[in-house]
């Protein structure tokens, strides 16, 4: 068989793939079963099911568990003892009293403890802020995390979109690739003008190289889908799910002075929140911990009561019976760890804790500052690049299909429309990565700001 009709069959199987995938797109919609999800609905289904937002949904009830315990401990606290056993019966009393052999019965004793803190230095309201602070800062830690699972699913989706795009367009230049090579070997074979090997071969390469581009794509498009269905939970197949989106657009942003994201930020950046809540529960702890140098003083009080049935009840103040007795009582108690070198450890144990979170807010105010600013310079370059790659893709379609024209009816050289295949191969899918440039660059601003969970916030 002649390279010429291998051409032919070639070029006329990439067209019957190309007109069955039009067949297949127009009557999709009718047959497909097929489940589609907005970006909002995605962000939704990976909020409630992300394996480690659950866990810090559960170390935030944790850090509420704990704020409760603090507070308790401003109520008085009870400790309840019981004893139950088997003794000797016994008869009489201290000075005649005896014993009765082989006779045993039972006795039970129960002590009821109650102390009250009435002043403390402020050791218990200190320890309440600290656990205050110390949920705010589970509860940011929290949002941080939800933040950064948003904007995986916003680079998810968008990837997603974008795979789509460049594999359209990737097709669409591997048939005129093909064509063009299918006409170029014809004409080299009836010694046509306008057209040599070296342009056959290079075609040959073009379309090669297009070829492992497609499949590349294919590969990439599939790590995407599983990473993006993964991330949402999804238990059903992947040919059940769809995107509602079929364009990749990009989103629409008023963007404001770099001042107001600054301010925004360190308002609302949840890592700043997060830290600035730690620094103030780490004080309230060190303050807490001072408080040990003073003595705490408490009420206090409790019930004793005893009672063995087979042992004679001695009704005498002055006698102990171990097994027969009532009292109840309460009394003001003065409590003190008089270990001061101990207690001078915890403290400045808390103390450096205290001054190295100060540290690390500071480091992390200036951080953030700096990535809001590079944001939103990204922001700016990236809208601008929107309708230069645009424009760059509508003039190498144009380049394209005017070479490919006049190389179709004779009237331009293999050079002029491998050039233009490869002009077209490099602006063909330019401003759909833009488009996605621009809109993660708009998703980062936001995370940085506080902004993107809020703008998605509508579910």
């Amino acid at each position: 068989m002649s390279g010429h009709q291998r051409g032919n069959k070639k070029g006329c199987r990439v067209r019957l793939i190309r007109i069955l995938a039009i067949i297949i797109c127009i009557f999709y919609p009718f047959c497909s079963k097929a489940e589609k999800l907005s970006l909002e609905e995605c962000v939704k289904r990976a909020l409630e099911s992300y394996p480690s937002l659950q866990k810090s949904r559960y170390e935030v009830e944790s850090s509420l568990w704990r704020l409760k315990e603090a507070k308790l401990r401003r109520w008085p606290s009870m400790e309840l003892e019981n004893l139950m056993g088997i003794v000797p019966d016994a008869e009489g009393d201290a000075i005649t009293g005896e014993t009765i052999d082989d006779e045993y019965g039972f006795f039970n004793k129960l002590d009821v403890k109650m102390a009250l803190p009435l002043v403390t230095f402020g050791r218990i309201g200190h320890g309440i802020k600290a656990a205050q602070e110390a949920l705010k800062s589970q509860e940011a830690a929290y949002r941080s995390e939800l933040d950064e699972v948003v904007l995986r699913v916003h680079e998810l989706y968008y990837g997603y979109l974008l795979t789509s795009h460049l594999m359209d367009s990737t097709g669409d230049l591997l048939e005129r690739f093909q064509e063009a090579y299918t006409i170029a070997q014809e004409r080299l074979e009836k010694n046509e003008p306008n057209v040599t090997e070296a342009d056959v071969l290079k075609l040959k390469i073009g379309l090669e190289g297009v070829s492992k581009g497609m499949r590349k794509l294919e590969r990439q498009r599939q790590t995407v889908i599983a990473s993006l269905l993964n991330l949402i939970g999804w238990d059903k197949s992947e040919e059940e799910f769809a995107t509602e989106d079929k364009q990749l657009k990009p989103v629409k942003i008023k963007l404001l002075d770099l001042s107001e994201y600054e301010e925004m930020a360190k308002e609302n950046n949840a890592r700043i929140k997060q830290l600035e809540a730690a620094v103030q529960a780490a004080k309230e702890e060190y303050m807490a911990e001072k408080a040990k140098y003073y003595p705490m003083l408490l009420a206090v009080g409790g019930v004793k009561y005893a009672v063995a049935p087979g042992r004679e009840d001695q009704d005498n103040p002055f006698l102990n019976d171990e097994y027969n007795y009532f009292s109840a009582g309460a009394a003001l108690a003065v409590k003190w760890n008089m270990n001061i070198l101990e207690t001078r450890a915890e403290v400045e144990q808390k103390r450096a804790r205290y001054l190295s979170l100060e540290r690390q807010l500071e480091e992390a105010r200036r951080g953030i500052m700096v990535k809001v600013r590079e944001a939103y310079e990204k922001v700016k370059e990236t809208e601008k690049n929107l309708d230069s790659s645009w424009e760059a893709r509508k003039a190498g379609r144009a380049l394209l299909i005017l070479n490919f024209t006049n190389f179709k009816f004779g009237i331009g050289s293999g050079k002029d429309v491998f050039d233009g295949l490869s002009i077209y191969a490099r602006t063909a899918g330019q401003y759909y990565e833009s488009v996605y440039d621009y809109n993660m660059a708009v998703a980062q601003l936001k995370q940085l700001t506080g902004q993107l969970y809020k703008a998605n916030n509508n579910f």
